[in-house]
This record gives C-alpha cells, structure tokens and sequence, in this order.
C-alpha cells in the first residue's frame, strides 16, 4: 500500500514541477489567450525633436517577451515594439504586474521609461517616467501618461510620443 501511495506522490511532484520548468512557446492557444497579452507599442521620437534618442531595455519582470534590448530613433521616426506579458500560474507571474524598464538617453538628458501592466480593481496598463520628453502615451484609444488606464483586452496597441529639445 505505501508503494502505491508513494507512486502516486512521485507522480503528482513530477507533473507539478516539470511543466513550471518548460519553455513557453508561442504556439497560439485559447488557453494561453488567458495566460497572457500582446501589445503593440509605437515609440515615436516628434519631427520638433532635435535629438536622436537612445533606447536601451534595462529589466523586464513577467514577460515572455519584452522586445530588443536596444532601439535608436531620430527626429521625426518611430519604431515598433512587440511585447508579450506572463500571467502563467507556474511561473509565479498570475495576477502580478507586468513591466519593462528602458533607459533613455540623448545627449546630456537620461531618464526611465516604465511599461506596467497590472491587477487592482481591474486589469490596467500605464506608461511611466521621462517627465521632461514625453509628450503624451496612449493605450488604445486611453490616455495612460502616469494614469492607469484600466482594461482586460488580451491585444492592446500603444503609442508613445517624445519630444527631445
């Protein structure tokens, strides 16, 4: 009889652990729909910019994927940014909040840029820091400049516009 109790107990250990240890693929499903969100983000630098800006990925914390680690725009350009949040039970991520930390720099100006997906009274995305170039950050069709912006879509477009003088 502990034989049989002991079998069943390896097995139970062995399918909870294994699987929080696996590689998320990005094979669409309708259960990972639930399990994460997608976000489109546009960073555009304003035609009234007069510095290229540097872009450079300094921390992610529940992402399966939180873009190139390095972007540079210029004056009146702009780049696209797939990102892709974790809710996944498994890897401790559910109902946390989501982020990428960038630093910014241009010149003698840097500053942090925070993307923060997270969970109060409802699901919210914000934008966060760069005071003195950002001009204005939109989710959807929401303002999300240091505001939450609350909404459970598993697709959200971003844009963020700066203006370096």
């Amino acid at each position: 009889m502990n034989k049989i109790y002991g079998a069943i107990l390896a097995a139970l250990c062995y399918l909870l652990v294994f699987p929080s240890s696996a590689e998320e693929n990005d094979v669409y499903t309708e259960k990972e729909a639930s399990l994460s969100a997608e976000y489109n983000m546009e960073f555009k630098n304003l035609a009234s910019s007069q510095y290229k800006l540097k872009i450079d990925k300094e921390s992610s914390k529940c992402m399966y994927d939180s873009g190139p680690n390095e972007v540079s725009i210029g004056p009146n350009e702009k780049s696209d940014i797939y990102l892709k949040d974790n809710d996944n039970i498994f890897s401790g991520c559910t109902l946390r909040t989501k982020s990428v930390g960038w630093k910014i720099s241009s010149g003698p100006m840097s500053c942090d840029l925070t993307f923060e997906h997270g969970y109060d009274a409802g699901w919210y995305t914000e934008i966060k820091g760069c005071e003195n170039i950002v001009e204005k950050a939109f989710c959807g069709e929401t303002d999300c400049y240091e505001i939450k912006a609350y909404g459970g879509e598993s697709k959200i477009d971003i844009s963020v516009e700066f203006l370096a003088e």
